[in-house]
């Protein structure tokens, strides 16, 4: 069948640069390389401002305003999804938009934690002297919880991907490597724009670099 593009390519290397400093920052951390873990907090960070600088001048699926719709929205189309009655998306559904702000929320207060965090034994990340060390400590507790809820949300994605994929025959992790999908579960009434590469790769070096400026 047809493939039609729906993903440009600096939204897919964020979807999998993400996955992969993920991993890394739950290995070093496991493993007590806490200089390594704040390397890779800092270029998380920088993705993570590179993501919400091209949810608005990014291509049109990457845009905040072609996937963010209310939340009763997205409840009607979780309860149509359940019927196998729900309409198909170009990019992320209704459900599927509501997850990526939450990522974006949770992932950013994960960062934001850890830079005012200390570990007690010299380490202490690049804003905790801005604050008090019973302030930082707290940080640091709260570090460790958010981190569960980031798990707990990664499972939720991961159980929506394999639901996707077993009942609606929908296989969005090779969409996600391809850019591409079937012609049939596409939105036909999207017009689909994608921005020159160069501009992406000019915002991610950008905002990688931001990330890192707030290190020093």
């Amino acid at each position: 069948m047809k493939q039609i593009k729906v993903w440009d390519f600096a939204t897919r290397l964020f979807h999998w640069l993400l996955v992969t400093l993920i991993l890394a920052a739950w290995y070093t951390i496991e493993n007590r390389m806490i200089e390594q873990h704040e390397l890779i907090g800092h270029a998380l960070l920088g993705l993570i401002i590179f993501r919400i600088c091209w949810g608005f001048i990014g291509s049109t699926t990457a845009r905040f305003t072609h996937f963010l719709t209310s939340p009763l929205s997205a409840l009607s189309y979780l309860k149509a999804s359940l019927t196998l009655n729900a309409p198909h998306s170009s990019g992320h559904n209704p459900a599927g938009g509501w997850m990526v702000i939450m990522m974006l929320l949770i992932i950013g207060f994960q960062l934001l934690s850890g830079m005012y965090a200390n570990d007690d034994l010299g380490f202490s990340g690049a804003l905790s002297d801005s604050i008090t060390k019973d302030m930082s400590d707290t940080f640091t507790q709260l570090h460790a919880i958010n981190f569960n809820i980031l798990v707990a949300l990664i499972w939720l994605h991961l159980v929506a991907v394999f639901f996707y994929l077993l009942v609606k025959n929908e296989n969005l992790v090779r969409a996600m490597f391809s850019g591409k999908k079937p012609v049939n579960q596409i939105n036909p009434q999207d017009q689909l724009n994608f921005k020159p590469l160069l501009q992406a790769m000019v915002c991610l070096l950008a905002s990688v670099g931001l990330g890192f400026w707030l290190m020093v």
